[in-house]
């Protein structure tokens, strides 16, 4: 059975395809972030409060951090690995689910961490409270991460590189703004070369801050911490920041023969 709720912890098992999987055989980060969400949907759609559900109500999800732990772990393409995703905690006006990603075939860990979500009212613009949610949602108290606290990003005093996006169709989700993924694509594009040959993500944290819309200029400024991180920041034509990341990274494993990828039985 592809989905299922085991204590109140839904999984599902997804397939890994060609574009999800970096060269050194992990799961991109994109990856992680797609399948993700698309398991938190599925979970909300079982509750009947899934975005097709609560925007009948002018209610709309809004996702506003995430931190994932990477592993390396390998993932080969056609290898099929699971998402499970369970709400942790929930306030008045703050969801959070935390989740892991596992490989099928032996629940090798290959990603864990939390996100906190919120409802939106589509006409005043406002968040509104998680009370009709709290009959549907079954709360799990197990944390992947030490705590739900808002992580804070060291300041930094200079801008080691800087870029400018023009945001195009291939950035929009179905609500026709950006979408979270493209921000954190972007902004991974600011990682210097010989750290990425020599390199793999280790973690990463997003704070999703304000919307941006088609043919909006996104300009990027990437900053090297002491303590090793890597600080990443949009801000839209206005100087309005819309959106940080902080990445860490660590020296990369050695890469697996092509032939481990190629005998593998289909």
């Amino acid at each position: 059975m592809n989905n299922q709720i085991i204590n109140s912890k839904y999984r599902y098992t997804y397939t890994a395809t060609a574009s999800d999987i970096t060269p050194l055989y992990r799961l991109t980060t994109n990856a992680m972030l797609m399948y993700f969400q698309d398991s938190f949907a599925r979970l909300m759609t079982i509750h009947n409060v899934a975005a097709f559900d609560i925007v009948k109500q002018h209610r709309m999800w809004v996702i506003t951090e995430v931190q994932i732990d990477v592993q390396p772990t390998v993932t080969y393409w056609s290898e099929d690995f699971t998402v499970e995703i369970w709400v942790s905690e929930l306030t008045s006006l703050r969801i959070y689910c935390d989740f892991r990603i596992v490989r099928k075939d032996n629940e090798q860990l290959i990603a864990s961490g939390t996100s906190q979500w919120n409802i939106l009212n589509l006409d005043t613009k406002r968040l509104e409270t998680t009370d009709f949610l709290a009959d549907k949602l079954t709360v799990v108290p197990e944390l992947m991460t030490g705590s739900h606290k808002k992580v804070r990003f060291p300041k930094t005093q200079s801008v080691d590189m800087q870029m400018e996006h023009r945001a195009t169709r291939l950035d929009l989700d179905f609500n026709f703004h950006v979408s979270n993924r493209s921000y954190v694509s972007i902004a991974l594009l600011t990682m210097p070369e010989d750290i990425l040959s020599s390199q793999t993500l280790s973690s990463i944290t997003v704070h999703w801050l304000h919307e941006t819309y088609l043919d909006d200029l996104l300009t990027c400024r990437m900053s090297h911490t002491d303590d090793g991180s890597y600080l990443h920041t949009l801000t839209n034509a206005e100087g309005v920041t819309v959106c940080e990341v902080m990445s860490r990274w660590q020296p990369q494993p050695e890469t697996p023969d092509v032939s481990e990828v190629l005998n593998r039985d289909l």
